[in-house]
């Protein structure tokens, strides 16, 4: 690959570095400047080559300024920051007549900020609009006079090699001899950059392509971090709200209690007859050791009064059951939703998370120290707080997986309960007593209760929550509109 030669062009506007940059690459891509009209905008850059050599061009603007700050004039250049950072060979620095203090001074501020001492040994000052370019003796005598001249502002800019062109413009009646002008100046530029072998690259020019990408990466990186937490927080809130439309829930769970209630009841009921013609027929089965008529009727009567017992226990216990697979079921499906809303919940605070990553590269940037392209700065320095301290969005929702009902284990429990009722009498009334109390005080129902209890606390938090993730979408459209700020300045 052939070597490129970069040639940087300085100088105050209106002085002549656009149509120097023209008359170099032969080209009209530099816009020059009409009347009162200044030219170059921003920063430009082409490349030709000539006598096989590669050059590079790079004109500047607005660097001609003494009252400029070093980030000021480093956000001129961003733009050419790759091409500057890999160092120049030559700096033609444009004036068409004599140095000004304003200039010299303008060009001591860049020698501070952006060079360094040795630069003056890469520096040729290009005089423009002097007719008699080609007239040795005449550019000898005026260089005396120039560099006496500008002796008065600063010695080194004195001794420095001082060239002579005349480039007006390519229009009009004297085209033809103002193209001729033109490559003469160009042959004579050209015979000095020839001789420009060496690379000057400060300290800071050396790692400015460095800094301007660093400082870009960030603001890529904060693009994509606030599509990525739009993404997630869209996302929670569409299954935080679906959630919260499942209020309804409750009233399921408490319509299962209440079956439930209603099938124990029947049940004890049912139960307090069964027991009490079971133990009048045990009653009679003891009698008949006295009176052995009374045997057969207490026969009948505890068959009666445990088939009745075995009836009742047999349908109300899968009628509950049936209820608490309702329940179990409405658990499940919540326990599928709170994973989901859990998970996005953990991918919003991770996408959160990556400002802060973000924000402690921003801090330690040397942009900042350097204060490069301030308003850029200040627009990521907003977005990026704007999220710190905002990401406590731990809005998990526990469902009791434990919470289970087996058929198997009650249909045991009654069958163990009809031997002893049959087998020992007294034992039927503190069972009666039992299935009374459970009635009454519900405690065979309290893993319910626990759960709406529980659920309705939860639902009052994410309602909460959800104002909370709203703030934060709308965070995220604010950001959006400080980043299209990005673009435009």
């Amino acid at each position: 690959m052939m070597e490129i030669r970069n040639i940087l062009l300085i100088g105050s506007a209106g002085k002549g570095k656009s149509t120097l940059a023209n008359v170099l690459t032969e080209t009209n891509e530099f816009k020059e400047s009409e009347g009162r009209i200044h030219g170059t905008k921003e920063p430009k850059s082409e490349e030709f080559e000539y006598e096989g050599i590669k050059y590079r061009v790079i004109d500047t603007v607005g660097i001609g300024d003494s009252t400029m700050s070093k980030g000021e004039i480093l956000s001129k250049l961003k733009d050419k920051a790759d091409v500057i950072g890999e160092g120049v060979n030559q700096i033609l620095f444009v004036t068409n007549y004599r140095f000004t203090q304003e200039e010299v001074e303008a060009f001591n501020l860049l020698r501070k900020t952006i060079f360094d001492d040795q630069v003056i040994d890469y520096i040729t000052i290009i005089c423009t609009n002097f007719p008699d370019f080609n007239n040795n003796e005449a550019c000898e005598n005026d260089q005396k006079i120039f560099r006496e001249e500008t002796k008065k502002f600063s010695e080194q800019l004195a001794h420095t090699n001082i060239i002579y062109v005349d480039n007006p413009p390519a229009k009009g009646y004297y085209l033809s001899i103002s193209n001729a002008s033109r490559e003469e100046s160009r042959k004579k530029l050209l015979t000095r950059l020839k001789t420009c072998k060496e690379v000057y690259q400060p300290e800071l020019l050396a790692k400015f392509s460095k800094i301007i990408y660093e400082f870009n990466s960030i603001i890529d990186d904060t693009k994509k971090a606030i599509i990525n937490v739009e993404y997630h927080l869209k996302n929670s809130i569409d299954n935080l709200k679906e959630f919260i439309e499942r209020i309804n829930i409750t009233e399921k769970i408490d319509d299962c209690k209440e079956k439930i209630k209603g099938h124990m009841k029947g049940r004890f009921t049912f139960n307090t007859v069964g027991n009490s013609v079971l133990f009048g027929g045990t009653a009679l089965l003891f009698a008949g050791f006295l009176a052995p008529p009374v045997i057969v009727p207490g026969i009948i009567a505890s068959a009666t009064g445990l088939l009745g017992i075995i009836f009742s226990d047999s349908n109300a216990i899968i009628k509950e059951d049936n209820e608490y697979k309702e329940f179990e079921k409405i658990l499940a499906d919540a326990k599928v939703k709170c994973e989901i809303f859990e998970k996005s919940q953990i991918e919003l605070k991770k996408a959160i998370e990556k400002f802060k990553e973000i924000y402690f590269r921003f801090e330690n940037l040397e942009c900042n120290e350097l204060n490069i392209d301030k308003e850029k700065i200040g627009i990521i320095k907003n977005v990026l707080k704007n999220f710190l301290g905002k990401n406590e969005i731990d809005m998990s929702l526990e469902v009791d997986e434990n919470t289970e009902h087996s058929t198997s284990e009650m249909v045991k429990r009654a069958a163990v309960e009809t031997i002893l009722k049959f087998a020992f009498p007294l034992i039927h009334f503190y069972l009666i007593h039992r299935d009374h109390n459970e009635v009454e005080s519900r405690t065979s129902l309290k893993d319910m209760e626990k759960t709406i209890e529980n659920w309705r606390k939860d639902l009052e938090v994410l309602k909460k929550r959800e104002q909370l993730l709203k703030t934060l979408y709308e965070n995220i459209g604010w950001c959006n509109e400080e980043m299209l700020k990005l673009d435009e300045s």
